[in-house]
C-alpha cells in the first residue's frame, strides 16, 4: 500500500458513512452499498493508478462475516442495528493500517504477536470482556489478520468463512487459501495451515507452509524430466510465436483472470487454463514506492532473510518478480497485433463477455493500466521506466523468476499440433513451413479444379458430337 493511500485513507475513513443513512445493511440482513463506501473517495489525486483498490477493499469488507466484528471494541455511540457494519468501518480501516505498520517494521513478527499488540493498543477487544466467546474471537482475530495479509500482499485469496475449508471453531482450526483462484502446481502445495503456525512462525515461514508463493530466481521444482529438460534447454522465447493468441487459438488454452498475484502465469494442465493477475497497477505502485526509497511494503516484509531458504524470494527478488509480471503482459499481449486484438475483443477482464473466466465485481474495480499494457502497441515507458521490450527474450536474464512457468507453457505450445483446419490456418509459428503447406494446398486445389473443369469440358464435347 502506498503512502498517498495511507494518508488519504486515514483522513477520509471517518467520512465513508453518513450517520443518517438507513439504506445500507450487512451480513444476512441485506447488502451494503459499495458505492456508498467509496463515494467520498479514499484515494488521493496523486494515486489514480490504484483508484480501484478502495472499491476492491470495500468488497472484502462487505464479504466479511458479521460475527467477526465481535473482535473489535463496541462502538462508543449508539448504533442502528440495521446499519451495524457502518459503525465498524472506521475500526476496520484503523486496524488494517496498523497491521501494515506492524508487519513492515519487523522481519520476524507472527500473527499472534500482531493480535497481542492490537489488543494492547485497544484496536481489538481485550480478553475477558466476552467470557465464553474469548476463544471464538481469537479464532476470528487470526482469520482477520490472515485476510489482511492476503489483501495487502495480494499473494493469495483467503477462503471465505463458511466454506468447506473454513476456520470456524476448534473443530476447524485451519487458515485456508481459496483453491478456486488459480491454485495449482508447486505454487500451492497445501491449501491449509494449522493455527499453531500463527503463534510460532514469522510470516514468511508461515506462508511457506502453503507452497512457493514467492519463488526465487531460476527455480524449477518439477521433477518431471521433460519439464526439467525444457527448463534448462529452452532459454529463449520469441514474442512472435509465444503470445496469448498462439496459446489461445493454436494450443486451445483459456485465460483465467485472478486476484492472486502468486498465481500469475500458472498453467493448470487439467482445466487447460492460464491464470493471469488482473491488477498490474498494484505491481507498479509497489515498485515505485520501494525504488523511490519511501518505504517497504508488506509483500517485501514477507521475503526471506535466511540463506537456507533458497527457494523463497529475497526483497530484491520480490522486486524482480513484480518487474517480470509487468513485462509479461507485453510479451503475451502488447507486442503482437493479433494478441492485442484478442484482448480488446474478448479477453479484457473488466468487460463482461462469455469469453472471460472472471469479471470485475464492481464498475469501479478496474485497473487503469491493464488495457495500456495489453491492448495498445505504444511504448509503455510512462507506466514504468526501465522495462525494455524485445523481440527475443533470454529467460535466465529477462525472466529469471517466471522462467519456469514460461518454460512449461512454451513446451506445451511446442508439442501441440493443430487438429482442425482453423487451427492449421492460425498456426504460423513456422512461417516457412506454414507458407509451404498452404502453397501445396492451394496448388493441389487449383490442380483438382482444373482437372474437374477439363473432365466437364470433355463431357460437353462428347454430348455435342
Amino acid at each position: 500500500m502506498t503512502s498517498e493511500f495511507r494518508r488519504s485513507f486515514k483522513l477520509k475513513a471517518k467520512r465513508q458513512f453518513k450517520p443518517h443513512s438507513k439504506q445500507h445493511h450487512f451480513g444476512s440482513k441485506s447488502k451494503i452499498s459499495i458505492a456508498h463506501l467509496t463515494a467520498s473517495g479514499i484515494w488521493s489525486k496523486h494515486n489514480r493508478a490504484l483508484s480501484w483498490y478502495n472499491s476492491w477493499l470495500a468488497l472484502q469488507f462487505v464479504n466479511l462475516p458479521s460475527d467477526l466484528f465481535g473482535i473489535f471494541p463496541p462502538p462508543k455511540e449508539n448504533c442502528d442495528e440495521e446499519n451495524e457494519s457502518e459503525d465498524y468501518w472506521q475500526p476496520f480501516v484503523s486496524t488494517f493500517l496498523r497491521i501494515e505498520d506492524l508487519i513492515t517494521s519487523s522481519d520476524s513478527i507472527t500473527i499472534d504477536q500482531i493480535i497481542a499488540l492490537l489488543k494492547d493498543e485497544g484496536l481489538l477487544r481485550a480478553d475477558g470482556t466476552e467470557g465464553d466467546n474469548d476463544e471464538r474471537n481469537y479464532h476470528y482475530a487470526r482469520y482477520f489478520v490472515f485476510c489482511v495479509l492476503g489483501w495487502q500482499t495480494m499473494l493469495f485469496t483467503p477462503t471465505p468463512k463458511g466454506s468447506s475449508n473454513g476456520i470456524l471453531g476448534a473443530e476447524t482450526p485451519q487458515l485456508a487459501i481459496d483453491e478456486t483462484d488459480g491454485c495449482c502446481g508447486y505454487t500451492h502445495m497445501s491449501l491449509q495451515q494449522d493455527r499453531r503456525g500463527c503463534s510460532n512462525e514469522p510470516l514468511s515461514e508461515f506462508l511457506m507452509g502453503f507452497g512457493v508463493l514467492l519463488p526465487s530466481k531460476s527455480l524449477c521444482l518439477d521433477e518431471d524430466p521433460n519439464i526439467q529438460h525444457a527448463f534448462h534447454k529452452q532459454t529463449e522465447v520469441h514474442a512472435r510465436t509465444f503470445n496469448a493468441y498462439s496459446l489461445s487459438a493454436v494450443a486451445g488454452l483459456r485465460i483465467k483472470w485472478v486476484d492472486a498475484l502468486a498465481c500469475h502465469l500458472e498453467f493448470n494442465s487439467t482445466t487447460k487454463e492460464i491464470s493471469l493477475f488482473r491488477f498490474p497497477s498494484f505491481c507498479q505502485s509497489l515498485l515505485l514506492e520501494y525504488t523511490k526509497g519511501r518505504r517497504r511494503n508488506v509483500i517485501h516484509a514477507c521475503a526471506t532473510t535466511s540463506s537456507s531458504r533458497s527457494y523463497w524470494a529475497t526483497e530484491e527478488e520480490v522486486n524482480q518478480l513484480l518487474v517480470e509480471i509487468l513485462l509479461s503482459y507485453r510479451l503475451l499481449f502488447g507486442q503482437t497485433r493479433k494478441s492485442r486484438s484478442l484482448f480488446r475483443s474478448s479477453l479484457n477482464p473488466f468487460i463482461k463477455n462469455h469469453f472471460v473466466k472472471k469479471v470485475a465485481y464492481d464498475v469501479n474495480v478496474r485497473d487503469p493500466i491493464l488495457s495500456a499494457l495489453c491492448g495498445t502497441k505504444d511504448s509503455f515507458d510512462s507506466i514504468l521506466s526501465g522495462l525494455v521490450e524485445k523481440d527475443l527474450y533470454h529467460l535466465p536474464r529477462d525472466f529469471p523468476i517466471l522462467r519456469y512457468r514460461i518454460s512449461v507453457l512454451q513446451r506445451y505450445l511446442s508439442i501441440t499440433t493443430p487438429r482442425t483446419w482453423l487451427q492449421l490456418w492460425r498456426d504460423n509459428r513456422d512461417s516457412a513451413g506454414w507458407l509451404t503447406f498452404w502453397a501445396v494446398i492451394a496448388f493441389g486445389v487449383f490442380g483438382s479444379v482444373m482437372a474437374f473443369l477439363q473432365v466437364v469440358l470433355q463431357f460437353v464435347q462428347i454430348i455435342q458430337q
